[in-house]
């Protein structure tokens, strides 16, 4: 329980909606020292059937890798876009970042994660439909 709160309170604080190269940049160091914590933890549930226990650890330890992942590939993304806003880089740069980031978390123990990216599909795979270009989402 104890991990699983340090990575809620670090993701809160360090990767939320509104984000800086600060805050994101601390978000690395604190997620990675969250990870590091995941061999402490203990199951008092060995039992092989409804182990709760054993599936909380699991869920966490997915977790753990998801928040490595969206911190780092939050961190990399120098715009603004959709529900990702950098106050540091107020507006979309769709010159750059027309492109799915990819996240590829190795040892979680070691803060090994890899950012790659892929380019988006912007012609439908169909001729019954026309491509529907870009546009910055106004509210």
């Amino acid at each position: 329980a104890e991990v699983r709160s340090a990575m809620q309170r670090t993701m809160q604080r360090r990767c939320a909606v509104f984000r800086t190269e600060e805050t994101l940049e601390a978000g690395r160091s604190e997620i990675r020292e969250v990870a590091r914590m995941m061999p402490e933890i203990g199951l008092s549930d060995h039992g092989l059937v409804f182990n709760t226990d054993l599936v909380e650890a699991l869920e966490l330890d997915n977790l753990i890798g998801i928040a490595m992942g969206t911190v780092e590939s939050a961190w990399t993304r120098k715009e603004s876009r959709g529900a990702h806003a950098r106050d540091d880089y107020p507006e979309r740069n769709d010159a750059e970042w027309i492109k799915h980031t990819l996240s590829f978390v190795g040892d979680p123990l070691e803060g090994d994660v890899r950012i790659a990216f892929r380019p988006v599909t912007m012609q439908p795979l169909t001729d019954e439909v026309e491509s529907i270009p870009p546009v910055e989402r106004v509210y």
